[in-house]
């Protein structure tokens, strides 16, 4: 079995307005702890499942570029000492602009990550400020130049879209931005007002106010386009790439893989079982592996068109075919043309078309209640 490895850095510098992540700030004093319970579920899970080498390895957060040098050398070392990364696999590390050091960076570069990811969400300082962002885009600007001297090639941005007062001309200052650095990945995704956060608070205070549909649209039409325009191609539904340099990683989750999460509150899907793990505190006192599923055939089936239908290359009919019946793959085919301009069926695939993407949601609930109408689910 060659998964997909996930480890959750759950430390941040200062907790953002939009995010519900498991993060906090201030509790960096936990992170030797932490990593040695982090290393204890590995070896766990290795002999649970068998595990040789894993497919690739995502380090995300939370901020992991806040743990020191030797933190990170420890946690990477007895990871990939369980878990071998296969040949040539992505080995990927999340990090703020502002957090990172050449020294960081280069000792990241030496323990094998080869990728990465870097949250850079705007241009302008005043929605960095209204997002709770601890950095400036000049820290991003220097973050990519570090992260080259280091010798990172595969340098991947994400930018956030459809926020309170954002502009077409604001969101195109930031991709322009961000094109500029030359990077091979941008990932460019709409704000979700996440229940409980101190942002969703101030839209509820009538303080803020989201893009109305029309507007949030036009914001991701732009957007495609002008990525698509300087050579990054639409991959998935908020992904964006030069050629060979589309996150293998992501792919393993929207196309059904099995991947391993490690740490508070990480997630995984291992032999058809969900589970996942509790918060931090629960997490070091030992607890692991809560809310574990099996996924039945119907529910591999929504899950195959909800996350398949993110990929632009969408769900191959021939596999549904073999797998769920000629009676699913002809359900599927035959609304399709009914949703003709926001769906399609090419080569043997389906997936949306741009503007369908605008409707991702409700197109995947009209697909798959035509399914369980032809089956009879």
């Amino acid at each position: 079995m060659t998964p997909a490895l996930y480890v959750h850095i759950p430390f941040c510098a200062k907790k953002c307005a939009y995010c519900d992540f498991e993060s906090h700030a201030g509790r960096l004093s936990d992170a030797d702890a932490y990593i040695s319970r982090v290393l204890d579920e590995a070896r766990t899970r290795k002999g649970e499942y068998g595990i040789s080498s894993v497919y690739s390895l995502y380090l995300g957060g939370g901020t992991p570029s806040l743990l020191t040098d030797a933190q990170l050398s420890r946690l990477t070392q007895g990871l990939t000492q369980l878990f071998p990364p296969a040949p040539g696999a992505e080995v990927t590390l999340e990090a703020n602009p502002g957090t990172l050091t050449p020294s960081f960076l280069k000792t990241a570069r030496r323990l094998g990550f080869n990728r990465l990811s870097l949250g850079v969400q705007a241009r302008q300082e005043r929605l960095l400020r209204m997002l709770g962002r601890i950095h400036r885009f000049e820290d991003a600007a220097s973050a990519v130049s570090m992260a080259r001297d280091a010798g990172f090639q595969n340098i991947s941005c994400d930018v956030m879209n459809e926020l309170p007062g954002q502009t077409p001309k604001d969101l195109t200052e930031t991709l322009d931005a961000i094109i500029a650095l030359q990077v091979s990945h941008i990932s460019c995704y709409g704000l979700i007002l996440e229940e409980g956060t101190p942002l969703h608070a101030r839209v509820m205070q009538g303080e803020l106010a989201l893009p109305d549909e029309d507007t949030a649209s036009a914001l991701n039409l732009l957007a495609a386009r002008l990525l698509e325009e300087n050579g990054y191609h639409r991959y998935e539904i908020s992904n964006f790439a030069l050629p060979g340099c589309e996150s293998r990683h992501n792919i393993v989750y929207w196309t059904g893989g099995d991947y391993l999460g490690l740490g508070a509150a990480a997630h995984s899907f291992m032999r058809r079982e969900r589970f996942a793990n509790p918060g931090l505190d629960e997490y070091l006192s030992g607890v692991s592996r809560q809310d574990a599923y099996l996924v039945d055939e119907k529910g591999a089936l929504e899950e195959s068109i909800l996350l398949g239908t993110r990929m632009t290359r969408g769900i191959s009919l021939t596999d549904i075919a073999v797998r769920y019946g000629a009676q699913t793959e002809q359900a599927l085919r035959c609304k399709a043309q009914e949703l003709k301009g926001l769906v399609n069926v090419h080569d043997g695939c389906l997936s949306f078309t741009q503007e369908g993407f605008l409707l991702h949601s409700a197109l995947v609930a009209e697909l798959v209640s035509a399914v369980e109408n032809a089956v009879g689910a």
